[in-house]
């Protein structure tokens, strides 16, 4: 394997799904790194900047990766993953599935990072609808508490 090179096989904005990847794909024997873990950890804000957290792999494994990423998560039965979830919510206001959960205020963190120099995240935990704009709380939301 000295000749083959590490490559890319997937990016994530926080570092706890690059590890959550690395273990299903470890534990399907494909040897894989994470990459600027440590960088993003230290400073959320730098994950845009190094373009996320990366998942390595050898480059004979590339495409094996590729397809154990692609399968579906393996869920308890009668429990859904978070992509049905998402898919099952529309917005109240316009009926459009267009829908994303803002966990954090961005306009208020990032006013604390001009202000004090380092972001406060300020809870927002609310679903916004990208067609109208539409804001609200969801109960059945595994965020919201």
């Amino acid at each position: 394997m000295m000749s083959e090179k590490l490559v890319t096989v997937a990016a994530f904005s926080l570092a706890i799904e690059a590890d959550l990847a690395r273990t299903k794909l470890e534990s399907e024997g494909i040897e894989c790194v994470v990459a600027d873990e440590h960088t993003v950890t230290m400073n959320w804000l730098y994950s845009n900047a190094v373009g996320g957290v990366k998942l390595k792999v050898w480059e004979s494994d590339l495409q094996s990766a590729r397809e154990i990423l692609e399968q579906e998560p393996i869920t308890e039965e009668g429990s859904k993953n978070e992509a049905a979830r998402h898919k099952e919510l529309h917005c109240p206001g316009c009926g459009s599935t267009d829908v994303y959960f803002e966990r954090f205020s961005r306009r208020l963190a990032f006013a604390s990072w001009i202000l004090l120099s380092f972001p406060l995240p300020f809870l927002k935990k609310k679903w916004n609808c990208r067609k109208c704009g539409h804001e609200w709380r969801h109960d059945g939301n595994p965020y919201s508490q």
